[in-house]
């Protein structure tokens, strides 16, 4: 096994290299092997601008690390929700693992795009800053403390870097049904939330949608994702914290507008 104190990553954002012993410290998790690591975040581009480098590209590890995260986020909202329908938690799993909430883990928390190795077109067009190379750079990551760990340490790292997604969770469900809960909100004072695609770029593969939610012709949110579904949420997310705050709480009926506290079902009449 080769010691993480001897290897480097191969570029960061500021075009210095950074030690992998500092996101070791990052991740909180001590590898054995630094091979794992740097194999979880090499993209395709970069092994194939670097044939003779011999660690494979992350895709094996990201498909494992899909798994064993879904795994163990289904197991802890089983836990954590014990009055909550089958139905819910399937949408409150799919909302946590989406692309835009572990782009920004990896980005917020992580800081995964620094250690990324990419290949020069890649590294050119934005690609440490793209969601779906940091979502999937995220899931290889679990895939690697799942393999050089073990699933114990595995769930310790997803509970961790995940933990305010779970507690903004516990404290307003609504939050994973965005778009229900801002028409819940709005619907005395402004009406009917209206989305808007503004701007679609990005190759077929590589789609970056941006919607605005405009409330009485006002733009209150703006929504970038890889799929016009997730913009739509994101934006009605950033909607929903301004317009509870310009409202002081008033008209928000409870911290769980748009979800049937009994039952964990979906309120009539709300869409997600």
């Amino acid at each position: 096994m080769t010691p993480v104190t001897e290897d480097r990553a191969t570029g960061t954002e500021s075009g210095e290299p950074a030690s992998w012993d500092a996101l070791v410290a990052r991740l909180g998790v001590p590898f054995d092997s630094v091979d794992l690591l740097r194999t979880a975040l090499t993209h395709p581009s970069y092994t194939n601008e670097h044939p003779e480098d011999d660690l494979p590209t992350n895709e094996r590890l990201e498909f494992l690390g899909d798994a064993v995260l879904g795994m163990i986020v289904a197991e802890r909202l089983y836990q954590r929700f014990p009055g909550v329908q089958e139905g819910r938690l399937t949408e409150w799993r799919s909302a946590l693992v989406c692309g835009p909430t572990l782009s920004r883990v990896a980005t917020e928390q992580l800081d995964l795009g620094r250690w990324m190795r990419l290949g020069r077109g890649e590294e050119q067009t934005g690609g440490r800053e793209r969601e779906g190379n940091l979502e999937r750079a995220y899931e290889a990551i679990v895939g690697a403390v799942f393999l050089d760990r073990g699933l114990d340490v595995a769930r310790e790292f997803v509970a961790r870097t995940l933990g305010e997604e779970f507690d903004a969770l516990e404290r307003d469900p609504g939050v994973l049904n965005p778009k229900g809960t801002l028409q819940q909100v709005a619907q005395d004072d402004y009406g009917r939330p209206e989305y808007a695609l503004v701007a679609q770029e990005g190759p077929e593969h590589d789609r970056r949608f941006t919607v605005e939610v405009r409330l009485q012709g006002e733009t209150l949110g703006i929504g970038h994702a890889g799929s016009k579904q997730e913009a739509e949420k994101e934006a009605a997310r950033q909607a929903l914290s301004r317009l509870r705050a310009r409202l002081g709480g008033r008209n928000d009926r409870s911290a769980t507008a748009g979800v049937d506290g009994a039952t964990g079902q979906a309120a009539p009449g709300i869409e997600d």
